[in-house]
Formats: C-alpha cells, structure tokens, sequence
C-alpha cells in the first residue's frame, strides 16, 4: 500500500548534533531491527510531556495498533514535533500568503525554532558533508544500486494537531468520536487517524530490512513525504541529501519519545501519590447533618494546618480558589477523564491551566469553609464539580494507593 503524500511545515527543519539516530543510515552497516520501547509508557503529563486532554487519544491509538514499536511516547512525540500539541496548527505555504483570519501558522514551538537556526547533519553518522545545490550527490536503493538523489518532495499546506494535507485526510482521515465528522482539527478523530497511518506503515516497513533504517524510523520518515518517496532513496533521506530535513524530523522524534513518560516508580516525576502523609479520618459517605446531602461526600485525612497537599496524579487545574462551603479548592481534571478535588485549604499554589504531576505541591491544608478542625477533604468525581462524587477508596487502590 502506497500512502498519499504528507507534507508538515516546509520551512527548512533542523536540530542540533546532540542525538543520533538509532539506525545509522550508513549503507556499509546492518540496518533494520526493533528500537527497544522506553522502560515505562505511562505518558508524562505537563508542560515537559503530553497535555492531559490528548493523554487517553494517545494510548488508544497505540493499542489500536498490533506493532508494539509503535508506543503512545512515539505518538506523543511525533505530535510534539509536528504541531507542539496544537490542534489549530497550519503549516506555513512556501509562496502563499495567510488567510483572511491569519491561521497559517508556524507549528514549530519557540525552542524548536530556535533549535532550527542551527547546523546540522554534517557530522552525524550516515549524513555527509553538505556539498550546496548543485552536488551530484547519489543514494542507494533497496538493492544496493547508486540513484540520483532526488528531488525535495513538494509539500502542501497540512492542519491539526496531526499535520495531515487535505489529499491525505481525505484518504485516511476517521471519525474517531463518531460524532458524525472526520474533523482533520478535532484531535479526537486526528490522532486515532495518526495511529492507524503509522501502524500501516510499520507494516510496510518490516517488509523492506534492507532499507536504510530501522522499521519505526522509516514509518517516521514515510509520514513526513510518503514511503514513496522513501522507497526511492532507499530508507531514511540522508543529513546533507536534498531532503535532509526529514532526517532531522525523524532524529528529533526519536530523541524525544523517551522524555514523553514516566520513569518508573517517582512519584515527584509524575505517578500517583497520596495528596498527604496522614491518617484517614471520615469515611466515604459516613451519614450526617454536617453535610448538605446527609452524607460525606469524600474521605478526610487528619493533619494539622498548613500541611503541603500535592495533586495525587498528573493532571490539569481547573479551579483554584474560593469553593464556598468547600473553602480554598483545587480541582484536577485527569487523563481518564476523573477530577480530583482538595478542599479546605489555607492557601492555594495551583492555578487555572496549570499541569501537574503526582507530588505538585497545589496547597496547604487549613479549616476554610464549613470546617470544625483542620483536615483534608478529597473527592473523586467524574465531572469537575459537587454531586459528581465517586467512591474514591476503590479509585485510588486502582492506582496502587492504599489508605
């Protein structure tokens, strides 16, 4: 199967000299093989990671997949480098100008831009000396053959969060919340699409060991300009080749995924923790006349105040402050579409918008609102606000959490 041509941004990308690839790109070694998959796959939450809301996208899209090369880090980073997460983005025409309401956008995030104004290619392993516009420079086929180099492949404008073309979505573009609508801006159906085009073409890679790369490496490179264009330089473009941004895309993707989880068993670097080091007092749902519904709407911890209240897992704030009965709040939306809400407080860190991991400092616990001591009331609820509550005994024992 021969997909339809993906173009992202067309201004010239490159990173700096810090990372290799995996697979070398050079003809005199073995190329090919699996690149060992991260010691976890618990997706980093935040601003150093994966947004919160495409968290779940993530991973769904991986599991859809039988090609265990092709992980949610792996997802996450391609997304990163494509468009930083955002589901608005236009790559930028190479003559054309912005549209009436100015969307055409550069997807490339500061850092990244600033990381592009830098040489690179001539001394990685397999990029040659650039040699300028006018090189007879040659690359090698499957077979072993020399081929003339060929041409940059021209790009259209791509959109989303997933950088398809027009051409491309049309062809592989689902609706992934079955609303009704392929929406190449709606992350929902743009990233289950993105899974389903890299899983195919890991397929196809595996077919192809003699191509210049390994299996994941070349799907990385076919959904930057198509593996037509990768059957004809053989693998993976070359560092200084007509196409040496595309080594570089694949590069930087690949350098990154790691970053995108978890290390495994750090609370402080984003998994799940208890919001404090004390013991539980009133129970879930322990009935009285303290608490509107005759009932207790979550589980308090008893500790004195001005105790540190960390979130209990990676997430993103959305209500920080004044709660009325609940005094100084913070509530946290998580992957899973869970809210955790931390009431009472003395003082709120936190703010509206704010990523986090498990062990953010969010606040300090206090007495606020209709409180006869000081303590910490926790909620789980499946939505953000009062009445929404869950058991949360069961919730946080699914985390490896035990009161």
């Amino acid at each position: 199967m021969v997909p339809v041509i993906v173009g992202v941004v067309v201004t010239p990308l490159s990173i700096g000299l810090g990372a290799v690839l995996l697979g070398s790109f050079d003809d005199s070694e073995a190329v090919g093989g699996d690149v060992p998959a991260p010691v976890s796959t618990e997706l980093k939450a935040g601003d150093v990671g994966v947004p919160v809301l495409y968290a779940k996208l993530l991973r769904d899209a991986a599991a859809d997949c039988d090609e265990k090369l092709l992980t949610a880090p792996v997802l996450a980073a391609q997304l990163k480098r494509e468009s930083n997460f955002n589901p608005r983005a236009r790559s930028i025409a190479a003559d054309g100008p912005a549209d009436d309401d100015g969307s055409l956008t550069d997807p490339r995030s500061e850092e990244q831009r600033a990381e592009d104004g830098k040489p690179g290619g001539a001394d990685l392993p397999g990029g040659e000396q650039a040699t300028g516009s006018g090189s007879e420079e040659t690359s090698s086929g499957a077979s072993g053959e020399e081929l003339p180099a060929v041409a940059q492949a021209e790009r259209p404008v791509t959109r989303g969060i997933a950088q398809f073309s027009d051409a491309d979505w049309a062809a592989g573009g689902i609706d992934g919340n079955n609303d009704g609508v392929k929406d190449v801006l709606d992350p929902a159906d743009a990233i289950p699409a993105q899974g389903r085009k890299m899983c195919g073409l890991l397929r196809t890679a595996k077919k192809h060991p003699g191509y210049r790369g390994t299996p994941l490496e070349l799907a990385l490179a076919a959904y930057r300009v198509s593996w037509k264009t990768v059957g004809e330089y053989g693998g993976v473009p070359r560092a200084s080749g007509a196409d040496g941004e595309t080594y570089e895309y694949v590069k930087a993707v690949m350098k990154s995924y790691p970053k995108m989880v978890v290390p495994v068993g750090g609370n402080a670097s984003g998994g799940w923790t208890l919001p404090v080091e004390g013991p539980a007092g009133t129970p879930y749902h322990q009935r009285g006349s303290a608490w509107s519904t005759g009932l207790h709407t979550g589980v308090d911890f008893v500790i004195l105040t001005g105790t540190q209240v960390k979130a209990i897992g990676p997430g993103e704030v959305v209500t920080a402050g004044d709660g009325g009965d609940y005094g100084n709040q913070v509530v946290v939306r998580h992957e899973d579409g869970t809210y955790s809400q931390y009431a009472h407080l003395s003082e709120v860190k936190a703010v509206v918008g704010q990523s986090v991991q498990g062990g953010t400092l969010i606040g300090w616990s206090g007495e606020t609102g209709n409180a006869t001591g000081p303590h910490l009331h926790v909620e789980i609820r499946t939505g953000p606000g009062f009445g929404s509550d869950i058991s949360p005994v069961p919730y946080l024992r699914a985390k490896g959490l035990i009161l």
